[in-house]
């Protein structure tokens, strides 16, 4: 049989080799970013997928210590007792009223039923390097931005190679929409989390309900945010209120790709309490590089309709602002 009509056959590692050739996009083929086209250009960008979750994963290491400090593995448990009682007939007995009336309501009351953690030092140590994740959080998103937008206009990408140089290009920006990324992100989590044990009270669940509309609002932003920090020249003030506006101006593909991600998330919960082990390995591998890429395939068509191609009608250069400084940085 001839070699050019042998069929490749599959090899695992090369689902993981970012500099794998793939099949391209035929001539005359569809490339519109509609839902009939997204699970097939997303089958066909999987093995970059993984990689990109692996590198966003690399980017986010102290958040395994993180892991580590609230398993509790270094935690000291104390038993306590869960009766509001048994405290008063400790008192009792401590102030020299241990009579038998006090001793058998105490030795029904006084079981020790539950328990509780007390937090060790190594916790606190673990604690400490998975805050270190602020400073990181917006390499790895940066990264994962850029690589999914090139992976969506058909252009070559090389995993390591385009993460390593995006970070390098917007180091400080970056670092600084990182960690106002992540300081929103714990803050809304924090106002949610309040809010449900105080739920009870009607204006404790209006804004218990408020911050979910905000969670969503902000999980929509974000898909805006930091493809325009790789692509255009703009200031941090102007990245966040342009997504802002594109979160109501693009709102028909935002409420679909919203849908998505949120789906992917609540799979991923499934498995976490179907099967823990499957349930906790799956946002390392591929749960955070899926939500990316359904997140920019909504957002990305819009920003190249409001902010990239009237730069090409008026000005006839189809390339990027910060795409033509790489160029320009490659040629010398």
């Amino acid at each position: 049989m001839d070699q050019k009509t042998k069929k490749k056959k599959f090899n695992l590692f090369d689902m993981f080799n970012s500099q794998r050739v793939g099949r391209g996009v035929e001539k005359g083929e569809v490339k519109e970013p509609t839902f009939k086209n997204f699970f097939k250009y997303f089958g066909r960008s999987f093995s970059k997928l993984l990689n990109i979750n692996l590198m966003f994963t690399l980017f986010c290491v102290p958040l395994f210590f993180a892991l580590f400090a609230i398993a509790g593995y270094f935690d000291q448990t104390v038993q306590n007792v869960s009766h509001p009682l048994a405290s008063v007939l400790n008192g009792l007995i401590i102030n020299g009223s241990a009579d038998p009336l006090t001793m058998s309501l105490y030795g029904v009351f006084g079981v020790r039923s539950g328990s509780a953690s007390q937090i060790s030092v190594a916790s606190i140590i673990f604690y400490c390097i998975a805050a270190l994740t602020v400073f990181t959080w917006g390499y790895a998103n940066a990264g994962m931005a850029y690589t999914i937008r090139n992976l969506q206009k058909g252009e070559p990408v090389f995993v390591w190679g385009d993460y390593f140089r995006t970070v390098k290009k917007n180091k400080f920006q970056a670092m600084l929409v990182g960690v106002i990324d992540f300081a929103v992100i714990a803050l809304l989590f924090y106002n949610l989390r309040f809010y449900s044990y105080n739920s009870a009270n009607t204006v404790f669940f209006m804004l218990y309900v408020a911050t979910f509309i905000m969670i969503g609002m902000y999980a929509v932003m974000r898909t805006y945010l930091y493809p325009m920090l790789v692509t255009f020249d703009l200031s941090t003030v102007k990245l966040f209120k342009n997504a802002l506006i594109f979160t109501f101006l693009g709102l028909k593909r935002n409420i679909v790709g919203l849908l998505g991600m949120v789906i992917v998330v609540a799979l991923n919960a499934f498995l976490f309490f179907a099967f823990m082990p499957l349930g906790v390995i799956m946002p390392f591998v591929l749960t955070f590089a899926v939500c990316g890429y359904i997140g920019i395939y909504a957002a990305y068509p819009k920003i190249k309709e409001v902010m990239i191609d009237p730069y090409y009608n008026e000005y006839g250069e189809p390339i990027d602002p910060k795409d033509s400084e790489k160029n320009a940085d490659t040629e010398e």
